[in-house]
């Protein structure tokens, strides 16, 4: 009996020391299979990050493209719009903006002793003025070709010609007669202050007013959302 009681025992033993054993490459096995897991999730989160990082750039790339070709279109846009307004201020040379017609009464008289010789003339005017050339009117544009601004030079007189002659009354004396360029200077006199008295008037910054409302019209019809002048 007591020999089958040692036999029992020692197999007994040897069952604890088998499953003791097992137990131990259990949590073995478990302690090597979480380097294992976590190479896992560590390969996976760069698989992840290289593929966003390859998204990005590709965006970037696309979004470089884009802004490349935005901005040749642009500048070849704007470089139209520049050609086109110089081609159509060329057209136009001098802009008139405002006339004005006028009239006067010029007495000339000369005397010697009893000789006396006078010549009155009515002669009537037509005073014109604006922008001398219009060429001279700088410009820029935007980068969309939306808007232009416009500097506008000051308006000038273009122009006093005399527009009718008239003799109302005159005597003339052989001693002391009145020559046709003693009448004519007499006449530039008149119409030269006929000027200075419009332009006191205001007529320049009428003309130049008159010429930016025209120039801005311009500038609209010719596609321009927003239009500046100074």
């Amino acid at each position: 009996m007591k020999s089958e009681k040692k036999l029992a025992h020692g197999l007994l033993q040897k069952a604890e020391l088998i499953n003791n054993s097992t137990e131990k490459d259990k949590i073995t096995d478990k302690k090597k299979d979480k380097p294992k897991k976590a190479d896992r999730i560590l390969s996976k989160t760069m698989h992840l990050f290289v593929i966003i990082l390859l998204v990005l750039i590709v965006l970037l790339f696309f979004t470089a493209g884009l802004r490349f070709g935005w901005t040749k279109f642009s500048a070849a846009k704007k470089d139209t719009s520049i050609a086109m307004v110089e081609k159509q201020l060329s057209l136009c040379q001098e802009l008139v903006t405002a006339k004005y017609r006028y009239s006067d009464i010029v007495v000339v008289k000369k005397a010697m002793g009893f000789s006396k010789s006078y010549s009155i003339v009515k002669f009537s005017g037509l005073l014109r003025a604006g922008i001398a050339d219009i060429t001279d009117v700088s410009f820029t544009i935007s980068d969309d070709g939306k808007s232009i601004s416009l500097k506008i030079p000051a308006a000038e007189i273009l122009g006093n010609e005399l527009t009718e002659q008239d003799v109302f009354d005159e005597k003339q004396s052989i001693f002391v007669p009145i020559t046709t360029q003693e009448i004519f200077d007499e006449i530039e006199t008149a119409r030269r202050q006929a000027a200075e008295n419009l332009i006191a008037d205001g007529i320049l910054s009428e003309a130049r007013n008159y010429a930016v409302r025209i120039i801005t019209q311009f500038m609209y019809s010719a596609g321009f959302e927003t239009v500046y002048c100074n």
